[in-house]
């Protein structure tokens, strides 16, 4: 989706939500299922940190990833299914300290969506691109 209004570098991720549940006419993402990452400032990846508990079994079934490519000016839209992350998560990285599931999801065209953290597995999630 070409989101032609946003000009600036950065977006937030409650505008975000907005124009996509404007776009798919029904509320579908909201602040508890929905994560949000601009690119990184110091490298072309969008960052997450995602709480373990958001994709432990009895949590929804979806998660829902927002990027935003301030190049393009696009939002890009990945509904995760929980059960994908759960099975993937010894190919992710844990911070356990902070009881996290830490994404570092590639920009460039050759490798776009897939996790590009050193010590992951390189878990590809372009398969649930939505928009």
């Amino acid at each position: 989706m070409q989101v032609s209004e946003m000009s600036n570098q950065k977006t937030e991720k409650r505008e975000a939500i907005r124009r996509k549940n404007q776009i798919y006419k029904v509320a579908e993402l909201n602040n508890r299922n929905t994560h949000f990452s601009n690119i990184n400032a110091s490298k072309d990846v969008w960052w997450f940190d995602i709480p373990l508990k958001k994709v432990n079994p009895g949590a929804d079934r979806m998660l829902h990833l927002l990027l935003y490519d301030h190049r393009s000016r696009e939002i890009h839209h990945l509904r995760v299914p929980t059960t994908y992350i759960r099975d993937n998560l010894s190919q992710l990285v844990i911070r356990d300290e902070k009881e996290t599931i830490s994404l570092e999801l590639s920009t460039d065209r050759l490798n776009l969506f897939q996790d590009v953290r050193p010590t992951a597995g390189g878990v590809h999630f372009g398969q649930f691109l939505v928009s």
